[in-house]
């Protein structure tokens, strides 16, 4: 079973390799971009390399407007919750007490039920007041004590790390397999570790089927911050009937991500441009490009 943190580790190792190796590739297009400035292409390794060149610079600005965009929904979002913020009730108080995030929970008046974990270096708990009118206080708790999990872990500035990496590296699409992976498994990771501090699984799991009848309309279009208490079946079902959830990566998507970078490896070391290789690379791409846009379109 691959969990969360061996998941993130191997996801930034790849970010790292794949950030090499396409690196080394754009230096090698370089003296070709200089001699196409200079008399303009002439044969079919020129129109290789700006069709690379392309492929890179849409990629980086792919990448960075990724980020860019998540870290200003995300404000938006905050600033939005936190303009409606409200004392901490009574009732959350007596619900956190003991677990160490005094003053670190945020109430927002909202009939919406939500909880999410957000900001980077110093996370912080937001909760609404349609969560806290719900949950009863042992299942209020529960949910506290699975934010708490995101809170210590820093979680919120690892996925906005993994999803960078997914979008600035769309040439490899394993990479959004493995952000996929470690979103689910960190929202399980955080459900055990609220079950055993509870000693019971009973109180989230209560939570859980409560929040599941507007599990479909609670869309905050968080992006950078984990998730809000998603309810999905893999959650109960894990929670319930111990059921885990393994690693769902496309053998396609492997293959489809190392055979791309082996071409961007030949690419660069090589004396010329190669149409074989440069092809993969494309189809790799166009791949993941596709994924990514999809994304952008729905958020």
């Amino acid at each position: 079973m691959l969990r969360a943190d061996r998941a993130f580790g191997l996801l930034v190792l790849l970010a790292l390799v794949s950030s090499t190796i396409l690196i080394a590739l754009l230096a090698a297009l370089i003296p070709h971009v200089e001699l196409l400035a200079a008399r303009g292409a002439e044969d079919l390794a020129d129109v290789v390399a700006i069709a690379l060149l392309g492929l890179a610079t849409f990629g980086i600005g792919l990448g960075l407007s990724s980020l860019l965009r998540q870290l200003h929904a995300t404000l938006a979002l905050i600033r939005s919750l936190l303009a409606r913020r409200l004392p901490v009730p009574g009732a959350v108080r007596a619900a956190a007490a003991g677990l160490g995030v005094d003053g670190r929970i945020d109430v927002v008046d909202d009939a919406r039920p939500f909880s999410f974990c957000y900001w980077f270096l110093r996370p912080r708990i937001c909760l609404s007041t349609g969560l806290i009118d719900r949950l009863a206080e042992d299942e209020l708790r529960a949910v506290l004590l699975h934010e708490r999990y995101h809170l210590r872990h820093r979680d919120p500035l690892r996925l906005v790390i993994a999803r960078y990496f997914a979008a600035g590296l769309y040439v490899v699409p394993v990479v959004e397999d493995l952000v996929r992976h470690f979103t689910l498994e960190k929202e399980l990771e955080a459900d055990e570790d609220a079950a055993h501090a509870m000693g019971d699984v009973r109180p989230l799991a209560r939570a859980l089927y409560a929040l599941l009848p507007d599990a479909d309309e609670v869309s905050l279009g968080l992006l950078v911050p984990v998730g809000s208490l998603s309810v999905t079946e893999a959650r109960i079902d894990h929670l319930v009937a111990g059921t885990r959830v393994a690693a769902r990566i496309p053998r396609t998507s492997i293959a489809l991500s190392f055979g791309a970078l082996a071409a961007a490896s030949i690419l660069a070391a090589g004396p010329g441009m190669l149409v074989a290789p440069a092809s993969l690379l494309f189809v790799a791409a166009i791949s993941g490009g596709a994924h990514q846009l999809r994304l952008v379109a729905r958020r």
